[in-house]
């Protein structure tokens, strides 16, 4: 009985190994693509004007689908992947993301951004902290492109 079971045991490990990965509907083999973006807020709202600055330190989710990178469609378990990211001190971030080649679709979630800006108390004009928000952009890709976005944070309140 255990030689029986010793030689199933064996076929099985041959059978997955000599499997290509194209084969496996369990792993898909996956290239990279990148999302460059560019994120600014008007600092100063007393003016009238938008003059845009770089929101230094705000916080960036990328989310996607692992669905969305199997070339055989669903297996019946999707799980949403989150890569968290930080705006540079030029107001950038760069996110690689895994991609195929057939279309992938990523989201991009700026949290809010809580910083300083001039604004009004009262009639003076002072130096206040208050947040920022933007909405949610998607991007959709396929393996080795790279797209630009740019994110424009609009005043939310005081804080």
């Amino acid at each position: 009985m255990k030689k029986l079971t010793y030689v199933c045991l064996s076929f099985a490990l041959c059978a997955m190994v000599a499997c290509d990965k194209e084969e496996n509907l369990f792993e898909t083999t996956t290239g990279t693509a990148t999302i460059e973006g560019k994120v600014e807020f008007d600092e100063d709202q007393t003016d009238g004007t938008t003059e845009y600055s770089p929101a230094v330190g705000a916080k960036i989710k990328v989310t996607y689908e692992s669905d969305d990178l199997s070339y055989t469609g669903s297996n019946g378990v999707s799980v949403t992947k989150v890569i968290d990211l930080e705006v540079d001190a030029d107001g950038r971030f760069t996110a690689e993301v895994p991609a195929i080649s057939n279309n992938v679709t990523y989201t991009v979630k700026p949290l809010d951004y809580l910083t300083d800006y001039k604004g009004y108390d009262g009639s003076t004009t002072t130096n206040k902290q208050g947040y920022f928000t933007a909405g949610d952009r998607t991007v959709s890709m396929t393996e080795g492109e790279v797209k630009y976005i740019t994110i424009q944070y609009g005043f939310g309140a005081d804080f």
